[in-house]
């Protein structure tokens, strides 16, 4: 071979060689790219799970709190009264009537009625078509927490 045929053969080569290390460079860039938009979007989702997170009360909090407070407007309030009559005295849970229903002493099938101005109740029964009724006498009367817990220790 002479000196101009090889000459052009390096050059050649030289050339293959420059070709493949600016495809390996510009391949090398292009992942190095991908890498940098990844990490990008990573730390965008980091910042974006970070920030402050501001709820809404939910209304369904606020239906269920309404709800509540009127079955607690409706519901009857029990109460522990102590009653006796000669000498002999008694205590139960009264729960007073509301819309219609009947006023009762948990431990009696009797019909209850309370007065509480004369601090006085009344248990009536009907035997044989006959109302019999007695008056007790009204010692005590105590609330609601105090019915609960009487309730729970029966």
């Amino acid at each position: 071979m002479n000196s101009p045929q090889k000459q052009q053969l390096l050059n050649n080569e030289d050339f293959q060689k420059q070709l493949k290390r600016k495809q390996q460079k510009a391949a090398i860039d292009k992942q190095q790219a991908l890498i940098k938009q990844k990490m990008a979007q990573i730390q965008a989702a980091q910042a974006a799970d970070s920030a402050p997170v501001v709820k809404k009360p939910s209304k369904a909090k606020w239906y269920f709190l309404a709800l509540l407070a009127i079955v607690a407007a409706l519901v009857p309030y029990p109460k522990v009264i102590t009653y006796e009559k000669l000498g002999i005295v008694a205590e139960s849970i009264y729960v007073p009537s509301r819309f219609g229903s009947k006023a009762m002493l948990l431990d009696t099938n009797a019909d209850v009625q309370l007065d509480s101005q004369n601090r006085w109740l009344y248990l009536c029964n009907t035997l044989q078509g006959e109302r019999h009724c007695n008056r007790y006498d009204i010692v005590e009367t105590q609330g609601f927490f105090a019915a609960v817990n009487k309730y729970l220790n029966q």
